[in-house]
């Protein structure tokens, strides 16, 4: 693969690794790197851009050799988890519904948006608030605003 060529042989084993196995760490102690600080290489070797391209691009290499979708690998999964129901076995249920979670972005963390009041802006709305009628004020707070 061209993309591959491009990078070190250290990081194009790396990233063969990581596409095989999907745990960082793992892949670079397998890459040659030091059991000692693989983890932490293993963070930095994933936001160079060149290895993210190198990793995407092997990825769908290996979906389109396989002809495997990502709609026949969750299928696979939910398949698996309705399986482990039948056989009653809870555990491999919330591992299959674990796996569905990662693939989806479930496990993302939530963004918050958070609004910075400046000093002008907090009087002017205090000043608005002064200028209403207790009536106004009433409806304002029974709608939770």
């Amino acid at each position: 693969m061209e993309i591959l060529e491009r990078l070190t042989p250290r990081q194009a084993q790396f990233v063969r690794e990581y596409v095989t196995g999907g745990n960082a760490a793992e892949a670079a102690r397998r890459a040659g790197y030091s059991e000692r600080t693989a983890k932490a290489i293993a963070c930095e070797l994933l936001t160079k851009p060149d290895l993210q391209e190198a990793i995407q691009a092997l990825q769908a290499e290996n979906a389109a050799k396989w002809d495997i979708t990502r709609k026949d690998v969750i299928e696979g999964v939910l398949e698996a988890v309705a399986m482990a129901r039948v056989q009653g076995e809870p555990m491999a249920m919330i591992a299959g519904y674990r796996e569905l979670a990662r693939m989806m972005g479930f496990n993302a963390p939530e963004a918050h948006r958070v609004e910075v009041v400046t000093p002008a802006a907090a009087s002017a709305m205090l000043a608005k608030l002064a200028a209403m009628s207790d009536t106004d004020l009433a409806t304002l707070a029974s709608r939770g605003a």
